[in-house]
């Protein structure tokens, strides 16, 4: 009899939720982002036409490091992973169709294959998010993770945040680039000529004639491909417009350099096997002049009719020198 309670006693725990897994309120303060510009009030910048920022802070010590976000199809919904291996969710508030707020702000622990928060930094680096479908934000969700590299698919709409990892098997090339500088971005091809494969991008892992490479797998056939740098730049989060088209973000940030972000485009028909693309440039720019700190994500979403693009800056954790930014832009297609 003391065996069998002993087994019921291991089977319900067993059963039980890790601790920690709950998703938990959190109060994010949020401070308007007037202009783009800190010398104008221009509102049109390159391919991108202002629709309104935030500047975020909590008091909570598990908030920053945002390093990729997903919107929901309509813009009103907003999810995003940080590099401690947070879960960070919210609604977005919009006033005249300008960003204003957040409300309803949670986040929870990003569970490992057998249902436990990652452990320390190595593992819980979650550097890339993208929806299986488009605009989906409470369904199935891929998660890149770069320091121990790997990539996996949640089902949040079937366990919420009580979803766990399960391995998608990354190309091995993904994980063999220089430290910290592996896999940054991550996607999923709904339709178009590459419907249902998912692509991944490094940070600065550059092929034999330094072009940062970058890997579609999933589909008919996987192969890698390569994409041309823009100056100093590195990738750091892709999109997938509505036309299948790739939007990435890029970051320059480094202790020699202002912090710069760029955003590029790269039409989905010139990625081939063994290739390299140019990716068109829409914006690009640095401080003082713009408001841009270490831009890490990008997300698309449709509002009054016209395509958002929504990047945010991850703050290293370090809020009293860094900013999490969360600023969105029409695209002028």
């Amino acid at each position: 009899m003391k065996r069998l309670w002993l087994w019921l006693a291991v089977v319900l725990l067993t059963a039980l939720p890790a601790r920690g897994a709950q998703e938990e309120a959190l109060t994010v303060r949020t401070m308007p982002v007037k202009s783009f510009t800190l010398f104008s009030q221009l509102v049109t910048f390159g391919g991108l036409e202002w629709r309104g920022g935030l500047e975020l802070a909590s008091d909570d010590e598990r908030f920053g490091g945002l390093s990729s976000l997903e919107l929901s199809a309509d813009g009103t919904r907003l999810l995003a992973v940080s590099d401690r291996g947070f879960w960070f969710k919210a609604d977005i508030l919009y006033t005249d169709g300008h960003l204003s707020g957040l409300d309803n702000a949670v986040m929870a622990p990003i569970l490992g294959p057998d249902g436990k928060p990652n452990k320390g930094k190595m593992r819980s680096d979650a550097e890339a998010l993208a929806g299986w479908e488009p605009g989906k934000i409470d369904g199935k969700v891929i998660v890149g993770f770069e320091s121990r590299t790997r990539a996996g698919l949640f089902d949040l709409g079937k366990n919420g945040f009580k979803a766990r990892f399960k391995d998608l098997k990354l190309p091995k090339a993904a994980a063999k680039g220089p430290p910290n500088k592996e896999l940054e971005a991550i996607g999923r091809f709904a339709s178009g000529p590459l419907a249902g494969s998912i692509i991944a991008i490094s940070e600065l892992n550059k092929d034999e004639n330094g072009d940062i490479r970058a890997w579609v797998w999933g589909g008919r056939k996987p192969f890698e491909f390569a994409i041309k740098q823009y100056e100093d730049y590195a990738i750091t989060d892709l999109a997938i417009l509505p036309d299948g088209d790739i939007i990435t973000v890029e970051r320059s940030f480094s202790a020699t350099t202002l912090p710069g972000m760029a955003i590029r485009r790269i039409r989905t028909e010139d990625i081939v096997a063994g290739g390299a693309v140019s990716p068109s440039l829409v914006f690009s720019g640095r401080m003082p002049i713009y408001r841009i700190d270490n831009m890490e994500g990008i997300a698309v979403s449709k509002l009054n009719g016209e395509t958002r693009i929504t990047v945010v800056s991850d703050n290293n954790y370090r809020p009293e020198f860094q900013r999490t930014l969360l600023l969105q832009f029409a695209l002028k297609e």
